[in-house]
């Protein structure tokens, strides 16, 4: 469903009232003169918050909904709400508008998803367009892809002439006009008596301000590996801040370096260890914590086991056993509980994949999780030398990139909950 707003200054004795109608109904673009019943009638559904915000929840996708927004100051006070914006976004999840693949040769693309609503395709166009640019702007360069949030993307950049050293930068591809924010170097040293490990770059939204923040943790261990412990600093308003050392924590068994294989939920990141455990942070408390894996499940393989999210703020993981999916789920909120996994769905990959599979799959096929997505809903697969996006809850499967190497993929997710500028929510919109 779409909102249509008459741009037209509307004739003397005339009114002009929002429609909302059916996609594909008749409309009469022209002013609409109404009578003083039909005014009378309209102003009371129009003119009540609760009808208005039942007739917006309806809409069903995000960008009539921002759009909706210029009708009026209090059409957008009822949008801008967090409680309505909590509703529409339950309702009405955010989509996956396309796959960020980037291969081992160094190319980059963006690859659109199938089935999208055409109202979506100017995003996406200018989109690839920013990504093209960026991919000939720093050809010359490394630079990788860490993580996304909100229509913001973290990347790390590596310049030959500076001897590879990492610099992060955030680029935001559905603002192209927004200059890129380049982070500055920090030096993330350990303890003494520590031997560097594992570095992690993620968004973290610290309070309610809506306002993001990078933190970056770095692992160290102790030279067996069986005692390790945590340095974060965060980087915001331009400048490195909260330099915290965690406590320390024993191990169940040596820790090996794994890069970039965490996952922030909440307060709490995730990283998955080298054998029948994943290793916490909270954030708040700077404290370390072990959630022993299911009974019987190891990851000495990283490409078959991946950390996944849902929306409601949960822990959930999905093994890659053979031909099929199996998925788990823990309550991190009990994190002293290691028989708390639940065996909530398995997948079985012939089923899936019907249209292509074939009986040599059982001995033949090579099948791997591609790194990205960390999402519930969908997951990426490596088949042979293609990639398939998988939607898990609807069992469908889409071609992303073939005959090719690729070295990443990630979900191009669309932007929630929006944002509105403090020029907006002034007035300096339409009365």
């Amino acid at each position: 469903m779409e909102i249509q707003r008459n741009k037209k200054k509307p004739r003397k004795g005339a009114a002009m009232v929002v429609v909302v109608e059916a996609e594909g109904a008749s409309q009469d673009k022209g002013d609409l003169p109404l009578s003083p019943a039909v005014m009378d009638e309209a102003s009371r559904v129009l003119g009540n918050n609760d009808l208005v915000k039942e007739i917006l929840l309806s809409l069903g996708l995000h960008i009539p909904l921002v759009h909706a927004t210029l009708v009026c100051k209090r059409w957008l006070h009822i949008i801008a709400n967090p409680e309505f914006l909590g509703r529409f976004g339950k309702l009405h999840p955010p989509r996956l508008l396309a796959s960020y693949v980037s291969t081992m040769s160094g190319c980059h693309m963006l690859v659109p998803s199938q089935g999208l609503p055409t109202e979506f395709f100017s995003i996406l166009s200018r989109a690839k367009d920013y990504f093209s640019d960026l991919e000939k702007n720093w050809c010359g360069d490394d630079f990788d892809v860490l993580d996304w949030c909100n229509g913001q993307v973290l990347i790390s950049v590596e310049n030959s002439i500076t001897d590879f050293q990492q610099r992060l930068a955030i680029c935001t591809p559905l603002n192209p006009t927004k200059d890129f924010t380049f982070i500055p170097h920090r030096q993330l040293d350990v303890p003494q008596g520590y031997i560097k490990m594992d570095i992690y770059d993620f968004f973290y939204e610290k309070g309610n301000d809506g306002q993001m923040s990078i933190y970056r943790v770095r692992l160290g261990c102790t030279p067996t590996r069986k005692s390790i412990c945590a340095m974060i600093f965060g980087f915001k308003d331009g400048a490195w801040s909260y330099n915290h050392i965690s406590t320390m924590i024993d191990l169940p068994s040596r820790w090996l370096q794994r890069k970039n294989s965490g996952l922030l939920i909440d307060t709490k990141f995730y990283m998955l260890g080298p054998s029948k455990y994943i290793l916490g942070l909270d954030l708040v408390s700077m404290s370390l914590f072990i959630i022993d894996l299911p009974n019987g499940l190891e990851h000495r393989n990283p490409e078959m086991l991946q950390l996944s999210r849902e929306e409601d703020s949960k822990l959930y993981i999905i093994h890659l056993n053979g031909l099929q999916l199996h998925f788990w789920f823990h309550d991190i909120n009990n994190t002293g509980n290691t028989n708390n996994w639940v065996l909530i769905d398995t997948i079985s990959l012939l089923e899936v994949f019907s249209h292509i599979a074939n009986p040599s799959w059982d001995s033949e096929v090579d099948i791997k999780i591609a790194r990205g997505g960390n999402s519930g809903d969908f997951i990426y697969l490596h088949v042979d030398d293609d990639v398939y996006l998988v939607h898990i809850k609807k069992r469908m499967v889409e071609k992303v990139f073939d005959n090719g190497k690729v070295f990443r993929v990630h979900p191009f997710m669309m932007a929630w909950p929006p944002t509105f500028t403090k020029k907006i929510m002034m007035g300096n919109i339409l009365k």
